[in-house]
């Protein structure tokens, strides 16, 4: 991989953690957009994987909710797991310009529901039932198009948790989808051993942009960090829409 290369993965991974470290999301929303000025979206996905899921886990300890959410959400993480490795297989099979039509409707579909369904609420009861749904279905949408995240971010906003409730949480579930995801680009031959070494690179960006982001967000309303949210997916979606039809 050509050194200019590599020094727009970096800029790509420093920008997308800040956001991360900010938002508890957005490595991938950020960073993927701007790899694949250069680099195919297979290429992208592999460079970014390995940071998504040390970042997530990272996160995922904050405020030491890691066992409770664990068990709480155990029906979810097992689903998830396993829907995105078989799912992973059509990242492989279905053209670029398809993939970036259902990322970027998938991802725009985040803010539209919450313009349209603001008080969607979900209670410990729906859990019971729908823990294994949302991860099945965020597990198969994330092997076709290495977005899973759409599902998973409307499904944990409308448990309605506090910003150091929802940013650990959220990053668990990211954390398996995330080991899934490389897991099946490695068995499916989407990735190569370079770039695989690219991606552990990216982890030093990467650890720089999430303590930015960290210390950013103490700074924040709980009332911004949900603005900041909508953003990302609004100007995210967009992108892989434009990318799409124009590109």
């Amino acid at each position: 991989m050509p050194p200019f290369v590599i020094f727009l993965c970096a800029f790509g991974l420093l920008a997308g953690s800040t956001v991360k470290g900010v938002a508890g999301i957005g490595l991938p929303l950020v960073a993927v957009p701007i790899l694949t000025v250069l680099v195919n979206l297979n290429t992208a996905v592999t460079v970014t994987t390995v940071p998504i899921v040390a970042s997530n886990f990272v996160q995922s300890f904050q405020g030491g909710r890691f066992l409770h959410s664990v068990r709480r959400f155990w029906t979810l993480l097992v689903p998830l797991f396993l829907a995105i490795i078989a799912g992973t297989r059509l990242l492989v099979v279905l053209p670029e310009r398809v993939l970036d039509t259902i990322i970027g409707i998938a991802v725009i579909s985040v803010p539209l529901f919450l313009h349209f369904s603001p008080h969607i609420r979900v209670t410990r009861a729906h859990e019971r039932w729908a823990n294994p749904l949302i991860g099945i279905g965020s597990g198969l949408l994330g092997g076709i198009s290495t977005f899973y995240g759409p599902p998973i971010m409307l499904y944990v906003f409308g448990m309605r948790l506090t910003k150091d409730e929802f940013i650990p949480t959220i990053s668990l579930m990211y954390t398996v989808a995330g080991v899934g995801m490389l897991l099946g680009i490695y068995a499916n031959q989407v990735a190569t051993l370079p770039e695989i070494g690219v991606s552990f690179l990216m982890l030093i960006p990467t650890a720089i942009g999430m303590w930015v982001g960290r210390f950013v967000r103490v700074q924040i309303s709980e009332r911004r960090f949900q603005q900041l949210i909508v953003v990302i997916y609004v100007a995210t979606g967009l992108t892989f829409l434009a990318r799409a039809f124009f590109g």
